[in-house]
């Protein structure tokens, strides 16, 4: 049985004629005819009544007229579906993000995304950037959010925002009145970073920024997201550097306050596999902004 055969039944049960049957399927009406009666053979049924004067379906065929438009339809279902994956208009859609990136705003462009792409299944999970690198090696992850530049081999990073960075003090910092801070004052204080492990290739934003201002930092806590950084400030257990984009961010006890130039900055990226491509991910990349880091100043 074909789908062909099943598509030239539907028509014949619906004409109830071969010569106007064919002429719908721009064929001749003996090929027509030959194709139903294996269509018969293979089924064991006989699915139309012939006579001079006309053509009846029998009871069978009744019977089996609408299981052969499901399956036509489920045939078409399938078409339409493979099409969309092979655009990106359907699929899956995983995605790992670090906190600052939904403060960048990440959600409405990801609810944007979905409205314009309504086959697309997407789930997004909230994870460090280190967590994002293996997912995404692993292949458990389509694409990540992260925070601070990465050199990977297996990545392909397009930075979507270069960031400013602001210092997070207690709200009791004897710097906390001054409108701007300069980093290389702030030498003896306790920093609080991000989740290591760190490395050549995964920028500690945090500590780069101290180095450019002449000191290496005294490191008290690391913690997993931003949020959790900007609440250990507030609880007395140093002071730290964030993305400006994070300014937003609620937590009773703390202030924020430019940095005196030169001002140090980082980045916030879109990460894929490079060997791995994907549709859907193109889709979503190709909608997000591109920023040449080699054009910002240091």
């Amino acid at each position: 049985m074909e789908l062909r055969q099943l598509r030239y039944f539907v028509a014949v049960a619906e004409h109830l004629h071969y010569r106007n049957a064919a002429k719908s399927l721009h064929m001749a009406q003996p090929p027509l005819s030959q194709q139903i009666r294996r269509l018969e053979e293979d089924l064991g049924v006989e699915l139309f009544a012939r006579t001079s004067r006309k053509v009846e379906l029998t009871e069978h065929g009744d019977q089996l007229l609408e299981a052969a438009r499901r399956v036509l339809a489920e045939a078409e279902a399938m078409r339409d579906l493979a099409g969309g994956l092979r655009t990106g208009s359907a699929g899956r859609l995983r995605i790992g993000f670090v906190a600052s990136v939904l403060n960048w705003g990440l959600a409405p462009k990801l609810g944007a995304f979905r409205k314009r792409n309504p086959g697309v299944e997407v789930t997004a999970t909230q994870m460090p950037v280190v967590d994002q690198v293996e997912a995404i090696a692993e292949n458990r992850i389509d694409v990540g959010f992260t925070l601070a530049r990465l050199t990977y081999s297996h990545l392909d990073v397009r930075v979507i925002s270069v960031e400013r960075l602001l210092v997070v003090l207690p709200e009791d910092h004897p710097r906390a009145s001054d409108a701007e801070v300069s980093l290389a004052d702030l030498a003896n204080e306790t920093f609080l970073i991000w989740r290591a492990p760190f490395g050549p290739h995964l920028d500690d934003f945090v500590t780069r920024a101290c180095s450019e201002a002449g000191f290496l930092p005294s490191v008290a806590y690391q913690g997993p997201q931003v949020h959790s950084v900007i609440h250990m400030v507030a609880a007395g257990f140093g002071i730290s550097l964030v993305p400006q984009c994070d300014r937003g961010i609620e937590a009773p006890g703390v202030i924020f306050r430019e940095l005196a130039p030169p001002t140090p900055w980082t980045v916030l990226s879109v990460v894929r596999h490079r060997h791995r491509r994907n549709p859907v991910v193109d889709r979503l990349v190709g909608d997000l902004p591109e920023i040449d880091i080699e054009n910002v100043a240091s």
